[in-house]
């Protein structure tokens, strides 16, 4: 028997971490909620070393620090101390986002530490939230491995598929950045679910821009709602596979951009295309892909900068109580 349930999803982070934590946590506030789990479609930026850093991301990271922030924040020993606070209790001044993060693998990440993180062989059964491999050096963030299926505490099943269609990008890449065609046959032999996460949408609905080789999870009505990243052809909300049963919802990145029209202006607004919110009811899921309304709190100006370091505003507070010791 399955419980209602409210989830978050987000797009490609690309290193944007405590922007995305630190807007969800907001936004349960906002609707009086919370959320059992936070979903991640990819391009976290999981790098903990530098050599693992590909072409776009250094380049990109020369305008954006936050597409190193795993790797100078969430990774290190110790952990950047404030962000411990976005998951504490709001009695004890924390922004109280208690619920597990779970991401899938995209084409941008730090392979070398994801691939130590893997099991031995894909679970047979669905797997408990606890039994997935933490991320970050605590833990906070966990990694749902390609066809691995983990059961949230309401009973709702979510199946994840990371990487690209191979063949599609010029760039080198690890052999774990492309789609394995094992993930894909596990997820349809102990299928089906109700969440499909993937870091690329498939092709009958994204075209060239999507993988023809997810195309047959969508063929068998695999999952009731499935949501990706990477890149989109069509950015709405679409009902296709068998008997359209299965909404595919696609989401943009939320790294910061420059303002519309403004090429060379600092990259400064979250992207607004990458959010979402899912109602799970045991007989519909209703998602709503509108961005949060209060986004703009969270332009790039308003982050605080510590050692090089940025700091999102609803942080401040904590980084600034962890300096002065009060």
């Amino acid at each position: 028997m399955k419980r209602d349930a409210v989830v978050a999803i987000v797009g490609d982070v690309h290193g944007h971490l405590q922007l995305a934590c630190c807007v969800l946590a907001r936004w349960q506030q906002e609707l009086g909620v919370r959320f059992e789990a936070v979903l991640l479609c990819g391009d976290v930026g999981t790098f903990t070393d530098a050599s693992q850093l590909d072409s776009a991301t250094r380049a990109h990271a020369k305008s954006n620090p936050c597409e190193l922030e795993f790797l100078h924040q969430w990774s290190t020993k110790p952990q950047a101390p404030w962000l411990d606070a976005i998951f504490k209790p709001e009695a004890d001044d924390g922004l109280g986002l208690a619920c597990p993060l779970i991401m899938v693998h995209g084409n941008h990440e730090g392979f070398s530490h994801l691939e130590r993180l893997l099991p031995g062989q894909t679970p047979e059964e669905p797997v408990e939230l606890t039994d997935l491999p933490g991320v970050d050096t605590n833990g906070h963030l966990r990694l749902l491995p390609s066809g691995c299926i983990v059961s949230l505490a309401s009973g709702h099943l979510v199946a994840g598929i990371g990487g690209i269609e191979p063949g599609q990008r010029r760039a080198e890449y690890h052999s774990m950045a492309m789609i394995d065609d094992l993930a894909i046959l596990n997820v349809l032999e102990r299928g089906p679910v109700d969440i499909l996460v993937t870091h690329q949408g498939p092709s009958g609905v994204q075209g060239d821009k999507g993988a023809p080789s997810l195309q047959v999870l969508l063929d068998q009505g695999i999952a009731r709602v499935w949501f990706h990243g990477h890149s989109i052809a069509v950015s709405e909300p679409t009902r296709a596979g068998r008997a359209a049963g299965t909404l595919v919802v696609p989401l943009g990145d939320i790294a910061f951009r420059a303002p519309a029209r403004t090429p060379r202006a600092e990259r400064c607004e979250p992207g607004d295309g990458g959010w979402a919110i899912a109602w799970l009811r045991e007989h519909e899921i209703v998602v709503d892909k509108s961005p949060p309304p209060f986004l703009r709190e969270f332009h790039r100006r308003r982050w605080t900068r510590k050692d090089e370091l940025l700091i999102a505003p609803s942080l401040a507070p904590s980084a600034w109580r962890t300096a002065t010791g009060k």
